[in-house]
């Protein structure tokens, strides 16, 4: 025995659960899942591990934890949750990933196309998942030109009497109208439903023989509309001809780089290719290629159905686990994981794999550390800073008041950590346009969030503004116990041109936690274009969140804020005075004799409106 356990281990149970590593201050470094906990965890003792990884893990292990579950299957869900939640050293940690985008064909009279987001709860047909937004949105704009299906919002929908912009330019067939018969319109999301389902065969020939239809009877404008759609479904379909490849499959392929594994996953849902989305794998450079795997395909199919087909370019006993693991993860699903050695399916992996070695080569080409190198020499700093953070607040006159705050590493940004913060109703408390206060405010949470190691801390930090919002932001750092982290603050000049900034160091000459003496390093400086990068995305990341929670209240009205009021009572208070003006001026017998509001309810709207 190469280690001494730290437990007797005949006391572990011949059951599958999971197993936690604990380190002498009682830290969880490593969560594992066994089919025989006692076999499992034994054989880290037994025998002195292969991985120089797992020997490290394995030699501050000073006590082992366990959760018995009723099956293996429960296991692996267990396992990873915990993984999630503890982030433990030696585990293979997945990027935060978001939900997977679908398009929702709303099951309602006039079905509407939209892109969706979240749990399948909405009445109606998913197609995807996308690999990401972007291919969505190219879908639905393809489509909305061929199919002219609504995308507008109910509330919207219901109120129309006349057709909007979309119908104008040859989008939407406006059924909020009655321009479209409504067999006419069900007719649009049947060929809606074979375009999303692959059968574009189907739908051409129909197609075809309608135009044909129409120009035999002299209809010649229908037939040019068919005509051209005829042209864009074609254009679509151009080149999208797979060989072999099954009409549902993810292709997946792991490239390992200095810091990280990079997994590509390419998508294919109903005979085409949907594009490729990439997952950064922490604290995986010297995993194995079986533990990335697997750790991969439970984060990616936990919630999501998986497709008939996964092929990834491993080994064979590889694919023997996985094909185990998605037999666990989804009883009953007909999904096989595959390894092709020859043909279409190996080359869509090699197109896939050479996606993502581009995306890692074009990074490693736009370093940035010769100008993070400039900035410590500038701050006089020990150490070249690896990651900087920025903090920006915006407000429009006082109101709508955010901040945001963003992250950048010799790479690049780091999207990952972008955070947005909502500042006008801090604590009951509205603060308009106080930038100090603002500024305390989203620095307490931020400061907080690195405390429970829920975002990481930065080796700098620029807080936008002078002598006073750097002071309160060394307050709040002192406050949160954040005594290592370097802040410095960002000034623009008079002209607020770049070059012209002041940079206020927070600390001394000494090393002590201060303001020290400004810096002009001038326009031609390398390191002050660098924070002038950071903090002017900052600034685009605060401003784009101020501008759509603007837009969110242009769609709002003071009667939501009523209990009691629902979408249906707003209408009728609405028409019956003809708008919210006519609604502030009613007194409560007026407002009562609306329909459907009470006596009591009429009370609670003018006392409401006139606060």
């Amino acid at each position: 025995m190469w280690v001494e356990p730290p437990i007797a281990l005949t006391a572990l149970p011949r059951e599958p659960g999971v197993y936690r590593m604990l380190d002498h201050a009682r830290k969880v470094i490593y969560v594992g899942k066994a089919r025989n906990l006692r076999k499992r965890v034994s054989s880290y003792f037994q025998r002195q591990p292969e991985s120089p990884r797992t020997i490290a893990m394995v030699r501050q292990v000073r006590d082992i934890a366990f959760s018995v579950t009723p099956s293996e299957a429960e296991a692996l869900v267990l396992e990873h949750n915990l993984i999630k939640q503890l982030k433990p050293r030696y585990n293979v940690l997945m990027k935060d990933s978001k939900t997977y985008p679908y398009i929702l064909l709303s099951d309602e009279p006039f079905p509407k196309l939209t892109m969706y987001r979240g749990n399948r709860t909405l009445p109606g047909e998913y197609f995807g998942p996308f690999p990401n937004a972007g291919a969505v949105h190219q879908t639905l704009h393809i489509m909305q030109s061929m199919f002219l299906l609504r995308d507008c919002e109910d509330a919207v929908f219901n109120n129309r009497s006349r057709p909007c912009m979309q119908h104008q330019i040859g989008r939407c067939s406006a059924p909020c109208c009655d321009i479209v018969s409504k067999a006419q319109y069900r007719r649009q999301v049947d060929e809606v439903r074979q375009f999303l389902r692959g059968r574009d065969n189907d739908l051409l020939k129909g197609w075809e023989q309608q135009m044909q239809q129409a120009a035999d009877a002299m209809q010649f404008e229908q037939a040019a509309i068919l005509r051209d759609r005829i042209r864009a479904l074609r254009s679509v379909l151009a080149g999208s001809e797979g060989g072999d490849l099954p009409d549902d499959a993810d292709g997946i392929v792991l490239i390992r780089h200095t810091t990280a594994v990079l997994a590509c996953i390419g998508v294919r849902r109903s005979g085409r290719d949907l594009g490729t989305h990439n997952i950064r794998i922490d604290q995986a450079t010297d995993a194995g290629e079986l533990e990335i795997l697997q750790s991969l395909l439970i984060e990616r199919y936990e919630k999501e159905l998986p497709p008939a087909d996964i092929l990834v370019n491993t080994c064979k006993e590889n694919i023997q686990e996985l094909n185990r693991l998605i037999a666990l993860i989804k009883p009953g699903k007909k999904t096989a994981v595959h390894s092709p050695v020859r043909g279409s399916r190996l080359q869509w992996l090699q197109q896939i794999g050479h996606s993502g070695a581009q995306i890692i080569a074009s990074r490693k080409q736009e370093s940035q550390q010769p100008a993070f190198a400039a900035l410590a020499e500038m701050l006089a700093m020990e150490v070249v800073p690896e990651r900087i953070a920025a903090v920006d607040n915006a407000h429009l006159g006082g109101t709508q008041m955010v901040a945001a705050i963003t992250y950048a590493g010799w790479q690049g940004a780091e999207k990952d950590y972008y955070r947005r913060y909502k500042l006008d109703g801090i604590a009951g408390q509205v603060i308009e346009g106080d930038d100090y206060g603002a500024m305390q405010a989203v620095l307490e949470r931020f400061f907080r969030a690195i405390r429970e190691d829920t975002i990481p801390c930065p080796d700098l930090m620029l807080i936008d503004g002078g002598r006073g919002q750097l002071g309160v932001a060394l307050q709040c750092a002192t406050d949160a116990g954040l005594h290592e982290l370097k802040l410095a603050g960002v000034a623009k000049g008079d002209a607020r041109r770049v070059g012209e900034e002041t940079i206020w160091p927070g600390w001394t000459d000494s090393g002590a936690i201060g303001i020290g003496k400004p810096l002009k390093p001038g326009r031609h400086s390398a390191a002050l274009l660098l924070i002038a990068r950071v903090r002017d995305e900052a600034h685009r990341f605060a401003g784009a969140y101020m501008r759509k929670r603007k837009k969110q209240s242009m769609f709002t009205s003071v009667l939501d804020t009523v209990e009691g009021i629902g979408p249906a009572k707003r209408i009728s208070l609405l028409k019956h005075f003809g708008g919210i003006e006519g609604v502030k001026k009613a007194g409560r017998k007026q407002l009562a004799q609306a329909p459907g509001i009470s006596d009591k309810l009429a009370e609670k709207i003018f006392l409401s409106l006139h606060k």
